[in-house]
């Protein structure tokens, strides 16, 4: 083997430029597939950080008779689980919450947890300093102690170890620090930075909290036991407790209402699982491609040999040791390019990220670590054994006399080899046509997303999130007088226009729906009731926003506590109760069938995308005045005359003024929320574009290589056609019309191959169908145009053979 691998070595010094070639194309397309694949690794494939993370699932309601396939968990239906579900072994319960944290010179946001204690002992971690929170902390009048996170541990308190014991302050509330979790501990997310116990009120626990669903719960699940099992259990728990209250049996009926367990990785992931295995099979094509070049590349190498090869057979070198020599050259000339691709998987990474893949879920992940070493050295070494046997192979099998006459060369071993490399060039054409159709799909269906009309105008426009202290403000008079002071320094601000408040910003990633009733309008029998998105929004919300007003008025100041309870309605709601008819003055109730919940309709606005682009809008939207429905936490939006960039400062200093304690945080512009909203669409289609474009180029090369090397191989066949008469032109058509049968047999097998497997990717493209005729036929006409140009240079070299030279030369 050490002999081998000298020679190997020696052989490759020897043909520095093939080396060069082979070993940059090699690096390029490994090092792709292990940056693609550290992604796919870390987001897909790697166990949770948490001890037998596979028996973790996320469990939550669902309501699909009304349009709504997920929503939280109340308090009493996570108790019921808890309590009565065979296969739970452990479960905890918890809400987001975004704490102002004072004592540094400015307040800063910290996103956290309320939890009940049992999350840590259902995710199986303990604290690095300290203690966790108990059941005995999870008690009303008790729960303001916090555990951190070890970054903020870190960031704001110096890592000092004196903390634990020590008081801070969230949300204007004295909390003890009695515990920092570990360095790399995180969950459900990197952001959340701080824990605190849930604390159930006896309200929170009665039958009055069923349906108020603003709390997420995961379990830990028995051994042997399956999130399907934990499913039907669920729906076991209320047709028991159904039993005991019929009354809600037409409601559950009507609604769907049942609870479903999901592993917590699926739910993580679900909905980038599609794009990402779309990704990582592109640069597979990408890398077979790479590959098949490099095996052509061999091959013409190993027919240069020949005569080495012959000599070598005939001084007593079995065929065997031919084939091991040759194999050996191959895995080391791919070893050589897989060690230079995690050099070039580096800086991927590094460029990927620019391009939004640390936007995905659980990029903190994505690193070259070992799995993606051990994936770097198997692509390197199967495909060194693969695409390196069949030129040994072809290679091995000249007999030495043919080799050693000076006209062997138009043998059956010849035309074996040529089959060989014609075959390996149709199958790039088929891959790479495969890869550059689907890049196309890709783009013609983010393009056809990024026009839909988000329902406003995105231009100049700056929004952000505070939260109002529950202490502070627990007053409704609070919140509002609030707000009206924060509207009048905003619109003091030089360069603002406009400026509102809403509960719940479009393509903000947060939601408030609920059901509500039509007045006078019976529910037919076995229905359930309407169900839409609710927002709290200032006045001005509408003009900042440029969202039209489609029939009577908006909200003004005048609608405040005291005045008639009012919404505004989108066209979604409209047309769905009263199409053809003006809905202004038609009376609607929010939740329960009551007098206290009874408001008019006074307007109807344009339907509003709020969760994406791609959003049918299907939801219907109630807007209520933020007065006589206050809220805690609240976005502001400022429409500006200015780059909105440059009163972020302004912005935040108008705050403080008003409360010198309160953060604003998530700023940004509209534009850039619906731009990001985008990324998990834009991303992959942009690193398949770049896949494509390389194996455009790599298929290109190849075709030229192998008809530039049938070139030299057939010049004294060119050479006898034109001493005998023959055009230029004749071997020009005669070289293209070769170049063309490859490139035609490709594209057919290109276009089979999508055809078998355009059903994937349905999940991936928005309105378009998968064999979309105008994607295919650019794929086809790019690929075929640009393989031509790669025909065309080896025929006219051709067409400019000198008869005489190359008859002098043979």
């Amino acid at each position: 083997m050490m002999h081998d691998l000298r020679l190997a070595f020696r052989a490759l010094f020897k043909s520095p430029a093939f080396t060069f070639v082979a070993i940059s194309t090699l690096a390029l397309c490994i090092g792709a597939n292990s940056a693609i694949f550290s992604v796919v690794n870390a987001v897909l494939l790697r166990p949770l950080p948490y001890a037998d993370s596979d028996r973790l699932v996320q469990v939550y309601n669902s309501y699909p008779k009304s349009d709504l396939e997920y929503a939280g968990v109340s308090i009493p239906d996570y108790l019921d689980r808890r309590d009565r579900a065979p296969s739970i072994e452990d479960a905890a319960i918890y809400t987001w919450e975004s704490f102002n944290l004072a004592g540094a010179e400015q307040p800063t946001r910290t996103l956290g947890l309320r939890a009940s204690p049992s999350l840590f002992s259902t995710l199986g971690v303990s604290a690095q300093r300290g203690r966790l929170f108990t059941d005995d902390d999870a008690q009303i009048g008790r729960e303001q102690v916090a555990v951190l996170s070890h970054g903020l541990w870190q960031d704001q308190f110096g890592g000092d170890p004196q903390v634990i014991g020590q008081t801070i302050r969230l949300n204007g509330l004295a909390f003890e620090v009695i515990g920092i979790m570990p360095e790399h501990f995180s969950f459900p997310q990197p952001h959340v930075k701080l824990w605190v116990p849930f604390a159930f009120t006896p309200e929170q626990m009665s039958m009055n909290e069923r349906g108020n669903e603003y709390s997420e719960m995961i379990a830990r699940l028995k051994p042997g036991t399956t999130a399907a099992m934990l499913t039907a259990e669920c729906a076991a728990i209320i047709d028991q407790n159904l039993q005991q209250a019929e009354a809600f049996r037409p409601y559950v009926e009507a609604t769907g209402f049942t609870g479903i367990a999901r592993p917590l990785l699926d739910q993580k992931v679900g909905n980038v699982q599609s794009m990402l295995w779309l990704l990582q099979a592109g640069v597979v094509a990408a890398l077979l491609i790479g590959c098949a070049n490099v095996a052509n590349l061999l091959l013409a190498r190993a027919l240069a040999r020949q005569r080495e090869l012959a000599i070598r057979s005939a001084l007593g070198a079995s065929r065997w040791s031919i084939v091991r020599q040759l194999l050996t050259e191959s895995v080391v000339l791919f070893a050589l390019g897989g060690l230079l691709g995690l050099l070039v998987a580096t800086w991927a990474l590094t460029g990927m990220n620019a391009l939004g893949v640390d936007d995905l879920p659980r990029s903190e992940a994505i690193a070259l670590d070992m799995p993606v070493f051990l994936f770097t050295f198997a692509c390197a070494l199967g495909s060194g054994l693969l695409f390196g046997l069949v030129p040994a192979l072809q290679a091995s099998r000249a007999k030495a006399s043919e080799a050693l006459k000076t006209a062997g060369s138009r043998t059956t071993a010849g035309k074996r080899q040529r089959f060989v490399r014609n075959t390996l060039v149709v199958v790039e054409f088929a891959l790479a046509l495969m890869l550059l159709s689907t890049t196309v799909l890709l783009m013609r269906s983010l393009h056809h997303l990024q026009a839909q009309p988000a329902g406003f105008d995105p231009a100049y426009v700056l929004s952000g999130r505070f939260t109002l202290p529950e202490a502070a403000y627990a007053e409704d008079a609070q919140r509002v007088a609030f707000a009206d002071n924060l509207l009048r320094e905003f619109e003091a601000v030089p360069g603002v226009t406009a400026a509102a408040f809403t509960s719940n910003i479009p393509f903000g990633y947060s939601n408030s729906q609920g059901t509500y009733h039509i007045d006078g309008r019976e529910l037919p029998e076995g229905s359930p009731p309407p169900h839409g998105q609710l927002r709290s929004i200032s006045p001005d919300y509408f003009a900042t926003m440029g969202v039209p007003l489609l029939r009577g008025r908006l909200f003004t100041n005048a609608d405040g506590p005291d005045a008639e309870a009012v919404v505004i309605i989108d066209r979604v709601l409209a047309d769905r109760y009263w199409p053809g008819e003006d809905p202004i003055g038609k009376r609607i109730y929010r939740g329960a069938v009551n007098p206290d919940n009874l408001r008019t309709i006074v307007g109807v606005v344009a339907a509003v995308k709020h969760s994406g682009l791609d959003d049918e809008t299907r939801k219907e939207t109630i807007y209520y005045p933020l007065a006589q429905r206050p809220v805690t936490g609240l976005n502001f939006v400022v429409r500006t005359s200015v780059p909105p960039s440059t009163l972020i400062a302004p912005l935040r200093e108008a705050v403080l003024r008003v409360d010198s304690d309160l953060p604003i945080y998530d700023v940004q512009t509209l534009a850039d929320r619906v731009t990001g909203s985008l990324s998990t669409q834009r991303t992959p289609m942009l690193l398949l574009g770049i896949f494509s474009g390389m194996a455009l180029l790599l298929s290109a090369l190849g075709v030229y290589g192998v008809l530039a090397f049938n070139v030299s191989q057939r010049t004294q066949e060119i050479g006898i056609r034109m001493a005998l008469g023959a055009l230029s032109r004749d071997v020009l058509n005669l070289i293209l019309r070769q170049g063309l049968q490859l490139i035609a047999v490709g594209l057919a097998l290109g276009l089979a191959g999508y055809f078998a497997v355009s059903r994937l990717l349905r999940s991936v493209v928005y309105e378009l169908s998968p064999l979309d005729p105008l994607s295919l036929v650019s794929g086809g006409l790019t690929l075929a145009l640009i393989a031509l140009a790669a025909c065309w240079i080896p025929a006219r070299r051709a067409a400019k053979v000198d008869p005489m030279v190359a008859l002098r030369d043979e």
